[in-house]
């Protein structure tokens, strides 16, 4: 059956009710506490299992639980400061050789003694408690002033943090994001080709659309800002050969990837530039500003390698800057939730033309109707296999597109959240998360630039509408989630390790995790650690299309000290232990 997708009230049929299993023919608005407390009580029939042996949630919970650590090292990025770690081996396959201490950073949250909640890290990170200790926050004077600064110098536009540099460096590419762009100024793959830049990317000029979707504005524009009418989303749509499954078959499939915080699809990022400097008196970091002389945004090189890869495996290539950010219009750019949305909103404009652009490889440029058709392979946006990624803050609005997709779709940024069921699209295969938040409010790192993230998120969603980091929601729907791949560094600031692997234990798909002994910031590990990344991940998504029940390749572990003694003896530069 063929059915276009919504931006408005969802398509109730086939779609599973947040609370249960059974299938409804219209449309069902449940209110916020009873998706929590369903969502609850599903994790809860989780930990009890059956009888005569562990059960699954025992088993996942000598798989995630951390061992003590028995060591101390020295981390440069982004923590400048000693870690924890692990005493491991410098050659995996050498257990009697030398040992080195391999820094990792733990959790800041523990289940109380004796906690009889169900999951911990689901129960009390909800949407309803996080606005709870938030408005505790509120009544203590010396809290609220704290949090409300951090809020404050978040709220967008964000000028001070330079979110929009396309164009800095060179002013080819700079368009005024807000109004009516002629989409041939846009920066197209070619741009790359150029001696000073040489990327690969430049190879897929002669496939690439440039797109513009038309969105509309999120809460806090609408709340309360008062904005009115659309905003424009853009960027490139490569097209693939389709997926080879070996076997002399190919499958047209669209993989869509959502960027980094600050991320801008067209930005220029000079090959010999470092996102940091190493203090020789301190031996601490300090990170360099951009946009600087040479590049525009640091981490662009690196994230156009990713989208290459993936499109010579086969793939067709969706990418945009968020709102807010980039070639993109809009003032706000910190609602990953509203960004999640937006996922649903490019591919309902790319099966039916309503609010779209493009500018062909040819520079023909087309809108409305004269669009359905030409991408997605000429397939409805329902039946195209489809896998969803992203990078750090494009992991949040990942993780929110697959919860709405198979889990509910809850508006935890307004005054008052309602939840509808899912979108139900069966053809999502799965999600790439790099650098993820997805495993939600309870995984904070034990750090003291951390301690305040879950006070920032309430406050953010209650005072002024926007949904930054996840709840604990996408953590309690992963068990719906078909497939998941992750990829992190062992200090990533983003979710601890202990959060990645509790995520992967929910996916009863395919999943695979790829560690490195790096920071959240994976532009700034060795060329082989982002090198074996990248190949992971196009296996793993390539995987999703062709059926595999395995993915094969994958470094092989079976406890939480196993995982951390995958990562080879390669280092971020400023945390390689020195010699002795």
């Amino acid at each position: 059956m063929h059915f276009s997708l919504s931006t408005g009230n969802p398509d109730p049929l086939n779609a599973m009710a947040a609370t249960t299993a059974t299938i409804t023919t219209r449309p069902v608005r449940v209110r916020l506490r009873t998706v929590a407390s369903g969502l609850a009580a599903a994790a809860l029939a989780l930990q009890l299992g059956a009888c005569g042996g562990p059960s699954e949630a025992q088993r996942q919970a000598a798989v995630t639980t951390a061992p003590p650590t028995d060591c101390t090292a020295w981390v440069g990025t982004d923590r400048n400061a000693m870690m924890d770690g692990y005493l491991l081996p410098q050659d995996p396959k050498n257990a009697r050789g030398p040992k080195v201490c391999v820094p990792v950073l733990m959790n800041a949250n523990r289940p109380p003694a004796g906690y009889a909640g169900g999951n911990y890290y689901i129960s009390e990170f909800t949407d309803d408690k996080l606005k709870a200790r938030w408005r505790a926050c509120k009544e203590d004077p010396a809290c609220f002033k704290r949090i409300d600064a951090q809020m404050q110098r978040w709220l967008p536009p964000n000028k001070e943090r330079a979110t929009r540099s396309t164009g800095v460096v060179d002013p080819s590419g700079r368009i005024d994001p807000d109004g009516n762009v002629d989409l041939r100024q846009i920066r197209r793959p070619a741009f790359f080709a150029k001696a000073l830049y040489r990327e690969g990317i430049a190879e897929a000029d002669a496939r690439t659309y440039v797109v513009e979707f038309t969105a509309p504005r999120d809460t806090f524009e609408r709340i309360d800002l008062k904005m009115t009418g659309d905003i424009k989303l853009r960027g490139w749509y490569i097209e693939g050969a389709g997926v080879d499954d070996g076997k002399g078959r190919k499958t047209r499939a669209l993989v869509v990837m959502a960027p980094g915080g600050g991320g801008q699809l067209t930005a220029i990022q000079h090959p010999d530039e470092v996102a940091y400097r190493l203090d020789q008196k301190t031996g601490r970091t300090v990170p360099v500003n951009f946009p600087n002389a040479t590049t525009e945004t640091m981490g662009q090189r690196w994230w156009r390698e990713n989208l290459y890869a993936l499109n010579q495996a086969g793939f067709d290539v969706l990418a945009y800057d968020r709102r807010g950010e980039g070639l993109s219009g809009g003032f706000s750019d910190t609602n990953t939730l509203e960004q999640g949305e937006d996922v649903f909103r490019a591919l309902t404009a790319l099966e039916t033309g309503r609010g779209l652009r493009i500018l062909t490889p040819r520079g023909e440029v087309l809108e409305g109707e004269a669009t359905r058709g030409r991408l997605l392979a000429g397939m409805p946006a329902s039946e195209i296999p489809l896998v969803l990624g992203g990078y750090s803050r494009g992991s949040m609005s990942t993780a929110w597109a697959m919860t709405k997709n198979y889990v509910a779709q809850c508006s935890f940024d307004m005054p008052q959240p309602n939840c509808t069921p899912p979108k139900g699209l069966r053809n999502i295969r799965g999600a790439l998360l790099l650098s993820s938040f997805a495993s939600g409010a309870g995984y904070v790192g034990d750090s003291p630039d951390l301690a305040d993230r879950n006070l920032f998120l309430g406050g953010m969603a209650a005072e002024h509408h926007i949904v930054f980091y996840p709840n604990s929601s996408t953590l309690a729907g992963m068990d719906r989630w078909p497939a998941a791949f992750f990829g992190k560094g062992l200090w990533d600031r983003a979710e601890t390790l202990e959060g990645t692997v509790a995520a992967y234990n929910r996916i009863r798909g395919l999943k695979e995790i790829v560690l490195a002994r790096g920071p959240h910031s994976i532009e700034t590990w060795p060329e082989s650690d982002r090198a074996y990344l990248r190949e992971r991940m196009v296996v793993f998504a390539k995987g999703l299309i062709v059926g595999g029940r395995t993915i094969p390749g994958a470094r092989p572990w079976k406890d939480f000290k196993s995982l951390v003694a995958t990562t080879p003896d390669s280092w971020e530069p400023s945390s390689r232990p020195k010699a002795p």
